[in-house]
């Protein structure tokens, strides 16, 4: 990871095509402005991570375990490890509140 110090109104260049200016920062508050091609997608971590689930639930679990993220997701800001297990009992939801966040869908075994 690189880490840079810049003032307000300096700019910071990724390759040719993304521009990214400090426009404020005190406080502990940095507001930047980000100026890149349209096809360049750019997401605040939080909703980087929704759309990485959606995707993930879109193509690996049914609809009893989207409701149960679903209910995970309202209240993202107050999870914490917490478990929920889907209708079927087939796949286990687990949020953990760490930095990174991350979100793990397991699938549970069927026991014979």
């Amino acid at each position: 990871m690189l880490v840079i110090t810049r003032k307000n109104g300096q700019k910071i260049m990724i390759n040719d095509n993304i521009e990214i200016t400090i426009v404020e920062a005190k406080n502990g508050v940095c507001k930047v402005a980000i100026k890149a091609d349209k096809d360049v997608k750019i997401y605040r971590e939080e909703i980087y991570l929704q759309i990485k689930l959606a995707n993930l639930i879109g193509t690996n679990t049914n609809v009893s375990a989207i409701d149960s993220v679903s209910e995970l997701m309202k209240d993202f800001n107050n999870l914490n490890n917490k478990k929920i297990d889907n209708a079927s009992g087939t796949e286990e939801v687990l949020v953990e509140e760490k930095k990174p966040h991350s979100i793990k869908i397991n699938k549970k075994h069927e026991e014979s």
